[in-house]
């Protein structure tokens, strides 16, 4: 499986890749700035994660306060 995000400013032209992609056979999805965010957050805190900047307790801690919201 291969992974691609587009982002872009033209309206008329994410319509145009959409479009071109499901005839190609590709799924697609046109996502919302808060689905961006949150995928930039996501990543963030899993680069953090594997950093080696936190022990095992420290990262437990900060997954647990996170499942708490």
């Amino acid at each position: 499986m291969e992974t691609i995000i587009l982002r872009g400013n033209s309206k008329i032209n994410s319509q145009l890749l959409l479009k071109l992609a499901k005839q190609l056979d590709f799924s697609a999805k046109k996502l919302s700035a808060e689905e961006v965010e949150e995928i930039g957050i996501y990543i963030s805190i899993d680069k953090g994660l594997k950093s080696g900047l936190l022990n095992d307790r420290e990262k437990q801690d900060f997954i647990s306060l996170l499942k708490q919201d």
